[in-house]
């Protein structure tokens, strides 16, 4: 069938024709990358005055130029990548340092509340010795009895109450079959506020 004439020429190709050409197509694509492929055996041969048209000769070259090329390649991308992950890595650690001490300023700055506590001598006593002890050090039932020339029951039993009004907190470990104990923040502030106000000496 003829086909119809466009501005004095033959018409544009049209879909049927590209479907009906694919095999076409594809051969000369193929063509078109296998010369690609040796152009780099090609080009090396011929500097080094070697028969350039020996196909054999040729490819074997063009391989192998085309696998350092793909060598190096993957090298320099692995080096990038570990360079991202690890800058990644190392922003990570960056804000997350930031962020903590952030947060440990942020709760050294909040002002500690004081309860209002009904506490006796013994009370004040026994945070007092909190108060006193070497870091690493607990609270213990079994400990006051001897500083304090009381039963470890009795102590037990205020250092109790002194936990459920948040002046001294369960620590890990017991001492004696007894629970050790540490001296909390508002603890410490009850001591220096009875240091202020009552004259109490530490």
């Amino acid at each position: 069938m003829q086909r119809e004439l466009t501005t004095g020429g033959l018409s544009p190709v049209g879909r049927d024709d590209m479907e009906g050409n694919w095999p076409a197509i594809l051969r000369q694509l193929a063509l078109e990358a296998h010369t690609i492929f040796l152009k780099p055996g090609a080009y090396l041969l011929s500097r080094l005055d070697a028969d350039s048209e020996e196909i054999f000769l040729t490819t074997l070259v063009a391989a192998l130029l085309w696998s350092l090329l793909a060598f190096v390649a993957f090298k320099a991308l692995k080096s990038v990548v570990a360079e991202i992950f690890y800058a990644g890595r190392r922003t990570r650690t960056f804000l997350l340092g930031k962020l903590q001490k952030a947060n440990r300023r942020r709760r050294l700055k909040k002002p500690v509340e004081v309860p209002d506590v009904d506490i006796d001598d013994l009370d004040i006593a026994i945070l007092n010795t909190g108060l006193t002890l070497p870091p690493g050090l607990a609270l213990t039932a079994a400990e006051l009895a001897g500083q304090l020339t009381r039963r470890p029951a009795q102590l037990q039993q205020r250092l109790e109450k002194l936990r459920k009004y948040g002046l001294v907190d369960g620590a890990l470990g017991e001492t004696d079959g007894f629970d050790n104990y540490r001296l909390t923040r508002s603890g410490a502030a009850v001591v220096s506020m009875l240091h202020r106000e009552h004259g109490f000496r530490l």
